[in-house]
């Protein structure tokens, strides 16, 4: 009886811990960057490759299209399979900017972040 006594906390505080993981958006690689050309590569190539955009917008100054791609991964650990850890999480976060002009991609910027 008394080993259990010991063994169950021992066993509750490893087992109890566990991560969830939170998704939002399309998960952009930094490889897939290496095919995407200024200047040669189209809209719709674009969207065959990373799907629909977060967000579009458009300058009628310049007729330029912006398309906005956000990726966001929350690892958010949990205790006991009930109570969350929100100032533990980490979260990470991957934007990738297309400014596309008379449908071709003019330029991009990509960014990857973590906390």
């Amino acid at each position: 009886m008394k080993k259990l006594l010991l063994i169950l906390p021992a066993a509750l505080f490893i087992f109890g811990c566990a991560t969830q993981t939170r998704i939002e958006g399309t998960k952009i690689d930094k490889t897939q960057l290496i095919n995407l050309k200024p200047g040669t590569s189209t809209r719709q190539m674009v969207l065959e490759s990373f799907g629909t955009p977060t967000e579009i917008s458009f300058d009628n100054n310049t007729s330029e299209e912006k398309m906005l791609y956000v990726f966001k991964e929350k690892k958010i650990p949990f205790y006991f399979g009930v109570v969350e850890n929100e100032i533990r999480s980490r979260q990470s976060i991957t934007t990738l900017e297309l400014i596309i002009r008379n449908n071709v991609v003019y330029s991009y910027k990509f960014k990857s972040a973590e906390n």
